[in-house]
């Protein structure tokens, strides 16, 4: 931005500063002045003065900080006249379910106007018409079509570079790169079906987690209905878990909240007890429980028998069976979500990326690492898994104790 207002504005007219510690530019004859500042919530503290406040590529901004700046910002407004917040950019890079997109998917209302330029679900692609209506710019200035056109004949040969052309030219919701588990349009399919009530055998996937990690527990009823819950240890705080996890603040009190994250207070590590006794707490009675080798044995001890447990070798084949599971349950059904456990489900399959061997198969990684809350995804995955092998044999034996 700075380099752009450098560009158009008169050097005459403007004096220019620019330093470490103050970046801005004022007409003489007016005495306006437009600043920069530094992309952090605290700096953008008490901006009540100024009558336009432009921000530039809200996506690119690492999640926690962009909400906390957001929020500094907006709330900075109202002294003044007038006043106006000016957002630009993609939907890309931004995490679905994320203050970014949520603001654009709110629309225009209550002081709120959305300008969005997006490629439908149903357009191609690659089909010129559909590109230059996204980006209307590339239609009066040649290099910007030439650029365009040039990256869409790549994309065209190299399938993982679609991904990033659909993401940043036709402003999708597509993650930019390349193996998602699920695509952010597929899941807001899951989240439009009508949730069925509980009937039939309940399949329940179990990732158990250690002292980062969380234990989650993805519940599948036969007729696709899914609920997912998590707990996670109570040292550190869960204010202390947003920070180290670069989460907006807020967000896992919100979980906590509506019932799916249960805190285990005074552990540094949960106890699977804990997570059975959630599922209790809710009324689900599995009919069998997936799980991998970390700590079977407790887990094995928590359930004492109360239903049959599988547990699932992490081998690529297997896990490559699970994930192809469930994508199927996601894109052609049954599956659906609980509203209540939509926030925790988004979280978790945003942070879990499908990486694949030399033979095609797959299995789920972490986005971030240590920082990567992907359990619930794993518990997911586990019991999609199980469920469509049980459906696909000709006589299904799930029982209900």
């Amino acid at each position: 931005m700075w380099r752009f207002a450098k560009a158009l504005l008169p050097g005459d007219e403007y004096r220019w500063q620019d330093s470490d510690q103050r970046i801005a530019v004022t007409h003489k004859p007016t005495g306006q002045t437009a600043y920069c500042i530094s992309s952090s919530g605290r700096a953008a503290m008490g901006l009540s003065q100024f009558g336009s406040i432009f921000f530039d590529e809200p996506a690119a901004l690492e999640q926690r900080n962009g909400a906390m700046l957001f929020d500094a910002v907006r709330q900075s407004l109202g002294k003044v006249e007038g006043q106006r917040l000016i957002l630009l950019g993609t939907r890309a890079p931004a995490e679905p379910g994320s203050w970014w997109p949520d603001l654009l998917d709110g629309g225009s209302g209550n002081g709120t106007h959305v300008t969005m330029l997006s490629a439908p679900p149903e357009a191609p692609w690659d089909d010129w018409n559909t590109i230059r209506r996204v980006n209307p710019v590339a239609n009066v200035h040649a290099p910007l079509r030439r650029t365009i056109l040039r990256e869409r004949d790549e994309a065209r040969k190299k399938p993982t570079l679609r991904r990033s052309f659909e993401a940043y030219r036709l402003n999708r919701s597509v993650l930019a790169y390349e193996d998602v588990l699920i695509e952010a349009e597929d899941w807001l399919r899951v989240e439009s079906r009508d949730v069925l009530p509980r009937e039939g055998a309940c399949v329940v996937g179990i990732d158990l987690g250690g002292e980062r990690s969380w234990s989650a527990a993805w519940c599948l009823w036969e007729n696709g209905r899914s609920e997912c819950f998590a707990v996670c240890p109570g040292i550190p705080s869960l204010e202390e878990r947003e920070r180290q996890d670069a989460m907006p603040a807020g967000l896992y009190r919100q979980l906590a909240a509506d019932g799916v994250l249960v805190v285990d207070e005074g552990r540094r590590v949960s106890k699977p007890t804990t997570l059975l006794q959630v599922l209790e707490a809710n009324g689900i009675r599995p009919a069998v429980g997936y799980h991998d080798r970390f700590l079977r044995g407790d887990l094995r001890d928590a359930v004492d028998g109360r239903f049959p447990l599988v547990e699932r070798v992490t081998r690529w084949s297997e896990a490559t069976e699970d994930i192809s599971a469930f994508r199927q349950l996601v894109k052609d059904g049954p599956l659906s979500i609980a509203p209540q456990c939509r926030a925790l489900a988004r979280i978790a399959l945003s942070q879990a990326v499908a990486v694949s061997d030399d033979q095609g198969n797959v299995r789920l990684s972490k986005k971030r690492h240590d920082r990567s809350r992907d359990d619930v995804a794993v518990a997911a995955t586990l019991a999609a898994g199980h469920l469509v092998r049980w459906l696909r044999a000709p006589t299904p034996t799930l029982r209900v104790w």
